[in-house]
């Protein structure tokens, strides 16, 4: 059993319409813990807005599970050239989930999976997958953040581990050529191997 002031890491990764919340939609969020991989979390969720960034969304729409069955279809597939970021948002408004239940889920299960240590959401970069998941909670969760004001960068760390400001977890090799797969549960679960 920990103490609330030993730390337990959440590996977080969202994919996104755009770079901006509350202008632009998570459309999907992963998560899993640090030091145990099996430990996870994964939602697809409903848009806030049809606001797109061309290249967020395509990159976003890369892994996302809803699309699986379309991917054969140019509209969906992020990939082709006929590639319809509307598309995706439709598929999203039908079988993504309530933004609400999403991070009322999502609360109570790093409650769960850390209860005797402080939870640290930690991600590569901090900046963007924070910036969301904080903006998302601040919206749709009417309790506080359970990370508080906490968050480490994964890269900084690493940089920090080799004393090389311009080192990248990357650098470890343990992806494979083609990158992170651009599922957020997929990439969360890459980010906390290369993070342990």
């Amino acid at each position: 059993m920990g103490n609330q002031e030993e730390k337990k890491y959440v590996s977080v990764d969202i994919e996104a319409s755009g770079r901006i919340p509350g202008k632009n939609s998570m459309m999907s969020l992963g998560a899993c813990l640090v030091d145990d991989l099996n430990t996870t979390f994964y939602r697809e969720l409903k848009p806030i807005s049809n606001e797109y960034l061309f290249e967020g969304i395509r990159i976003g729409s890369l892994g996302l599970r809803c699309l699986d069955d379309l991917k054969h279809l140019d509209a969906y597939n992020a990939n082709s050239k006929g590639f319809k970021p509307e598309k995706v948002l439709e598929v999203l408004y039908d079988r993504g989930e309530e933004p609400r239940k999403v991070m009322s889920d999502y609360a109570e299960w790093v409650l769960d999976v850390t209860k005797g240590y402080k939870p640290i959401e930690a991600a590569a970069p901090i900046k963007f997958d924070a910036m969301f998941t904080n903006w998302y909670f601040n919206m749709f969760y009417p309790k506080e953040n359970p990370f508080g004001f906490s968050g480490e960068d994964m890269n900084s760390m690493y940089r920090g581990l080799v004393r090389n400001l311009n080192a990248n977890m990357k650098d470890l090799g343990l992806r494979d050529e083609r990158g992170l797969p651009h599922n957020a549960l997929e990439d969360a679960i890459q980010q906390a191997k290369e993070l342990f």
